[in-house]
């Protein structure tokens, strides 16, 4: 051979993405890449130049799973704050934050992730009455699982300077107060954390679990502390630690920044690359926010939120398409859709939806004629089988949103 063989795996059961040969015994690799794949016999001459042989034992290999929609260095804070996903009422999870500020200095912050109302014995959003009681001094952030609502108490409203007339501001009906539920508002946690925290450090961990669970590549969508956490990336990639391949959006508020440097998408090398740019057009089911053409049914007085204006988002896809940057863009409601796609058929010609590959993140709620309006742009989909196990059933969330009529038409996958 013409040149060295890193490794060969043998006695394995290899799932390929070949039609014309779906399984193999064995796989060579160089330089990080697979070479060859095909019977032992096929791949035997290969052996004696390889500098390392791995008996497989006769269990299967399936190719790394690429995430579409990842939080990588949130997932990596999490793990290194507090998991609320598991409990089963708001007095449970009270209960572990109450336990964590006993553990903590005054005046630290409390960052809790994942809970899910929906599950609860009885469904009620935290407050800040119930969190005042438990933590006076140190402020706190509850982060629903849907990313789009938290609860908070008075000391993080405080230094937030967040209140009643913040839009996205739940309140208190008779004293009009914020009752430290916000809908939609982008919380900067630099304001309520006391000591740095080591970004690179919770990049590693997190892809020491993506590793784990046969993740290898994830579209990254950053969310907060942006340039400093693409810093921290660089860090990990330069330390050769980051073992995920990561290919980063940045929201929009960065696209000045991206435009004055003239950096397009795909910039960067195999482990860290630049996606294109995140927008949100509306919320979530669980806040409420979906942007709904008919308001909610178990909220008759909200259709939910547009997060973005119109013309906005049209000037935004304009700048993209000059720059060669892809929109990677979230809605979740038919009525964000449909924006969404009318944007897109005013101002994307197909060799921008194509070439750039623009998108819409979650996509759930697509009625047969929008999915034909998709299908006409050729615009891509990246959508989250998950949603559909943790809320799709009958007398979940979904259902008691929006009424078993509308909750039938959400991720229909097999049909779009």
């Amino acid at each position: 051979m013409p040149f060295q063989i890193d490794l060969i795996i043998h006695n394995v059961n290899i799932i390929t993405m070949d039609p014309a040969m779906p399984r193999a015994e064995a796989m060579a690799v160089t330089n990080g890449r697979i070479i060859a794949l095909g019977s032992e016999e096929e791949l035997k001459p290969l052996f004696e130049n390889a500098k390392d042989i791995i008996d497989g034992k006769g269990h299967t290999v399936l190719p790394g799973f690429i995430d579409t929609h990842a939080h990588l260095a949130g997932l990596g804070r999490k793990l290194f704050h507090l998991d609320l996903g598991d409990t089963t009422s708001a007095e449970e999870a009270i209960q572990l934050v109450g336990e964590r500020v006993k553990k903590s200095p005054p005046g630290k912050l409390i960052l809790g992730y994942s809970w899910d109302e929906s599950k609860w014995t009885t469904p009620r959003y935290i407050t800040k009455d119930d969190l005042d009681l438990i933590a006076p001094d140190n402020p706190i952030v509850l982060i629903r699982v849907c990313g789009h609502l938290v609860s908070t108490n008075s000391a993080a409203l405080r230094q937030l300077d967040i209140d009643a007339t913040h839009p996205g501001v739940d309140k208190d009906n008779d004293t009009g107060e914020p009752t430290g539920v916000l809908r939609d508002i982008p919380i900067d946690t630099r304001k309520l954390e006391t000591d740095e925290e080591d970004l690179a450090q919770s990049i590693i961990a997190a892809c020491h679990f993506a590793n784990s669970v046969g993740v290898t590549s994830v579209h990254e969508n950053l969310y907060r502390q942006q340039l400093q956490t693409v810093a921290a990336f660089i860090k990990v990639r330069q330390a050769q630690q980051l073992t995920v391949r990561v290919y980063a959006n940045l929201e929009t508020q960065l696209l000045d920044k991206l435009a004055g440097l003239g950096l397009p998408t795909g910039l960067g090398d195999e482990y860290f690359r630049l996606g294109g740019v995140k927008v949100f057009i509306d919320g979530s089911f669980g806040a409420q926010t979906a942007a709904l053409s008919q308001p909610y049914q178990d909220h008759s007085e909200s259709d939910g939120l547009l997060l973005f204006d119109e013309e906005d988002y049209r000037f935004l896809l304009k700048t993209a398409n000059q720059l060669g940057l892809q929109v990677s863009t979230h809605a979740i409601g038919d009525r964000g859709i449909d924006m969404v796609l009318r944007a897109h058929e005013q101002v994307s010609k197909a060799k921008f939806v194509k070439e750039l590959r623009h998108n819409i993140i979650h996509a759930e709620f697509l009625t047969q004629p929008l999915i034909d309006r998709v299908k006409k742009l050729d615009i891509l989909l990246l959508q989250q089988p998950n949603f559909v196990h943790r809320w799709g059933l009958p007398g979940e969330m979904y259902y008691s949103r929006l009424g078993p009529e509308r909750a039938q038409q959400l991720n229909n996958f097999r049909k779009i």
